[in-house]
């Protein structure tokens, strides 16, 4: 009987001990909770050490290399060039026919053809681009939106607004028969569709202390179905033979292919400003060890500008915007000219298309900065259509660093809604890059002078900004 006693005494005991270790269960599962809690909380931290910071950058960049896919390199160099070893350029592998200067001297306008050149198929004709008309502008512009630049893996492609196109083709001074389409009669609906087209505007440029007015030639672009007709030749002499009439003999386009042969190769930088949106579009890429919060928080700029006196420049700062950029022009070995005429078009702010901010001091402009907007279509995402891309023109400091007036235009592009700001290695923007977490790009923008040879350039003696 005592026995049976005891046992169920120990029974009790036993029954006891487990209510308790039961009430003490939900106490360790908090304190799990609380602890993966905390370890997050650490993951996620709003601090991030100088080192961390580089160390995390490093990993991206590498990252970023490794997923991107060069757009030419030097073994990709072909053998011939049909069309380029039959134009006044310098060649691959043989001597230039001048050190420097001209290539072709013996010209004259009166030798020049009198009328355009045969296009290779009945239907097809050249027709003129009227800027001032608006429904050439929207048939300009689909044109371009759907056949102009795109990269290898066909996720973006360039969508420059008609604005944009606007403002680009329009400068001062601009010849409009210089703006050239190839338009396909479309019997059926008895209308014309561009499947061609290529742009040429007046500028003026020192090119190692030598002052010469040439073309800049943009928006080479032909229909994918066209390609094989040989359209793109003949609108690069077409638009030849419409600047010699203007006693013009000189020219300077880029391109990422590369061709017979430039005088310089720069290398686009990026700088992410809409982290997740980059991440989602596989713009950009994380590592393992980084989650998009602690990335957010790399890359995190200040809403405020750290310095004062900046704002949108306005009409009254052209003078001394003109003379900033005059002066800062002279520091460079290959730059461009521009008048007060030119300075007023093309930077004063246009909403969407170019934006600028001058920073004032006792009413004289001492800083200046600005960005142009270029947008490209996504075309293989199904929440985001458009990327929004802020692209460096120029920055001009005096009271401030590079490293400084750089991140004001970073902190104002991210401001304006941009997702990324894209900066070439030329000028002085390099010694931002690092500083300011700019990530490098995989291919390289190439520049070429049609007509004239100059010495090999570095991106740091370039200001030439082509867009």
């Amino acid at each position: 009987m005592e026995d049976k006693k005891e046992e169920e005494k120990k029974e009790e005991i036993k029954q006891e001990e487990k209510k308790e270790e039961d009430k003490k269960e939900p106490e360790k599962s908090k304190e799990n909770i609380s602890e993966e809690k905390k370890k997050e909380e650490a993951q996620n931290k709003n601090t991030l050490t100088e080192s961390e910071q580089k160390a995390l950058m490093n990993e991206i960049l590498k990252l970023e290399m490794e997923n991107a896919k060069p757009a030419h390199k030097k073994s990709e160099i072909k053998e011939h060039y049909e069309f380029w070893e039959s134009q006044p350029v310098p060649q691959f592998n043989k001597d230039a026919p001048v050190e420097f200067g001209e290539i072709w001297k013996d010209h004259k306008v009166e030798d020049l053809r009198k009328t355009p050149f045969d296009l290779p198929e009945e239907g097809l004709e050249w027709k003129d681009v009227d800027m001032t008309k608006q429904n050439e502008i929207d048939k300009l512009y689909e044109f371009l939106k759907t056949n102009y630049v795109e990269d290898e893996d066909h996720m973006f492609r360039f969508d420059y607004s008609k604005d944009f196109l606007k403002w680009h083709l329009t400068s001062p001074n601009y010849f409009p028969e210089w703006l050239i389409s190839i338009v396909q009669l479309d019997t059926k609906k008895n209308k014309k569709k561009m499947v061609g087209f290529i742009a040429g505007i007046p500028i003026k440029v020192c090119i190692h202390g030598y002052d010469i007015s040439l073309a800049e030639i943009d928006f080479l672009c032909v229909k994918k179905e066209f390609r094989n007709k040989r359209l793109a030749p003949l609108l690069i002499r077409e638009v030849s033979r419409r600047i010699h009439v203007r006693n013009q003999w000189w020219a300077v386009y880029t391109s990422g292919t590369m061709l017979p042969k430039p005088f310089a190769q720069t290398t686009y930088y990026h700088r992410n400003l809409n982290v997740k949106k980059l991440v989602d579009i596989h713009f950009t890429y994380l590592p393992h060890n980084m989650n998009l919060a602690r990335a957010k928080n790399l890359y995190k700029l200040p809403t405020e500008l750290p310095f004062s006196g900046f704002r949108p420049m306005e009409e009254k700062d052209v003078e001394q915007v003109h003379d900033l950029l005059e002066k800062f022009e002279q520091k460079f070995k290959v730059h461009g000219y521009y008048d007060k005429d030119q300075v007023k078009h093309w930077f004063l702010p246009r909403k969407n298309v170019v934006y600028s901010y001058v920073r004032e001091d006792n009413n004289k402009v001492t800083d200046f900065i600005s960005f142009y907007s270029l947008p490209s279509s996504i075309l293989q995402h199904e929440s985001y259509k458009k990327l929004m891309a802020a692209y460096s023109f120029f920055n001009i400091n005096n009271t401030l660093t590079v490293k400084e007036i750089m991140k004001c235009a970073l902190i104002l592009a991210k401001n304006a809604g941009f997702d990324v700001f894209n900066c070439l290695n030329i000028m002085n923007n390099e010694e931002a890059f690092q500083d300011l977490l700019f990530g490098k790009g995989g291919g390289k923008l190439k520049y070429y002078f049609w007509n004239f040879v100059c010495p090999e350039t570095e991106p740091k003696d370039l200001s030439l900004v082509l867009m």
